[in-house]
C-alpha cells in the first residue's frame, strides 16, 4: 500500500504553479485593480509573458491588431482570461507526458484537463460567475495526482482493471482498494502544498463525489458535472469515464437542465479546433 507522505514527497518533482499566478488569481477578484499592477507582475516572468503573447496572437482569438505587450493582452482579453492563460502556460509541461498506467497517450491528460476546465468555466457562467476562476483551476488540476501515481498504476494495471471489470468499481474505488489511496485525494493534498485555498483543494479531492453527501458545495458539483460532460463527449480516457450516479442530482442542485448541458457541450465542440490549436502553441 502506498503512503500519502511518500507520494507527496515524490510530487515535489512536479514544478508547482508559480507564485505570480497565485498573485494574479488574487488580483482577479478585485474589480478595481489597475492594469498597470497586472502588467508589472507579469513583466518580470519572461516565460509567462512569451506564452501569453503567443496565445493572444493565435488564430483562436482572431485579433486584427497584433498584441505586442502584456498591457495590450490584459486590455484586449480581460483580466480573468489572462489569469486562465497564465495558469495554462505554467502547468502545460507537467501534463503533456503519457501516463501509461492510466492508459493515456502523450498529451491526452492535458487535453482532458483543459477541456474539463473550459466546460466547468462555461457552467459557472450560467450558475455563478463569481466562482468561475476557482472551478476553472480546480477542473484543470483535478488529475494532478495521476502524474505522481502513474508508475504505481502501471505496476498494478492488471489488478486495477480486474477490480473495475469484475467488481464494477469506478477508478477511484479501485485505486483505494489496490493502492491504498486515490489520485483525487492525493491531488487535493498537492494543491494544499502548492498554497491553493482549502476550498479549491477540497474541490479537487472530492470531484468524483465518492462517499458524497446529499448536497455538495457548488464548486465541487460543477467540476463533477464538467467531468461527466467530458466523458459523455468522448474526451476522457477510458479509465476516467465517469460513473453517472450523481449526475441527475448535481444537475438539480445547480439548477441546470439536460438541454442546457447539451448546449454547453455543443458550444464547446463548435470551438474545439480553435481550443486544441491553442494547446499546440504552448
Amino acid at each position: 500500500m502506498l503512503s500519502l507522505d511518500q507520494l507527496l514527497q515524490e510530487s515535489e518533482r512536479i514544478e508547482p504553479v508559480p507564485q505570480v499566478v497565485h498573485q494574479l488569481m488574487d488580483l482577479a477578484d478585485d474589480p478595481d485593480v489597475p492594469v498597470s499592477e497586472i502588467t508589472e507582475l507579469i513583466f518580470y516572468e519572461p516565460v509567462i509573458t512569451a506564452n501569453l503573447l503567443k496565445l493572444a496572437n493565435s488564430a483562436a482569438f482572431g485579433f486584427k491588431k497584433k498584441v505586442d505587450s502584456v498591457q495590450d493582452a490584459v486590455v484586449m482579453l480581460g483580466l480573468k482570461r489572462v489569469v486562465e492563460l497564465a495558469l495554462l502556460a505554467s502547468v502545460t509541461k507537467s501534463f503533456r507526458a503519457p501516463q501509461a498506467g492510466y492508459v493515456l497517450s502523450k498529451g491526452q491528460l492535458w487535453k482532458q484537463s483543459v477541456s474539463c476546465a473550459l466546460m466547468a468555466s462555461t457552467a459557472a457562467d450560467t450558475v455563478d460567475a463569481s466562482i468561475k476562476h476557482i472551478v476553472f483551476t480546480a477542473a484543470l488540476l483535478k488529475d494532478i495526482g495521476v502524474i505522481v501515481m502513474d508508475p504505481y498504476m502501471h505496476k498494478a494495471e492488471a489488478e486495477i482493471k480486474q477490480a473495475m471489470q469484475t467488481d464494477h468499481l469506478d477508478l477511484v474505488t479501485a485505486e483505494r482498494r489496490i493502492l491504498g489511496i486515490d489520485h483525487a485525494h492525493l491531488g487535493g493534498q498537492i494543491a494544499r502544498n502548492w498554497h491553493f485555498s482549502d476550498a479549491l483543494a477540497t474541490t479537487i479531492q472530492d470531484h468524483h463525489l465518492i462517499d458524497a453527501p446529499e448536497t455538495v458545495v457548488t464548486e465541487t458539483a460543477m467540476v463533477y458535472l464538467a467531468d461527466c460532460m467530458c466523458s459523455l463527449s468522448g474526451i476522457n480516457g477510458a479509465l476516467f469515464c465517469s460513473h453517472y450516479e450523481h449526475y441527475d442530482r448535481m444537475l438539480k442542485q445547480l439548477g441546470l437542465t439536460e438541454t442546457m448541458v447539451n448546449r454547453m457541450m455543443s458550444d464547446f465542440y463548435s470551438q474545439k479546433d480553435n481550443i486544441y490549436g491553442l494547446l499546440a502553441i504552448l
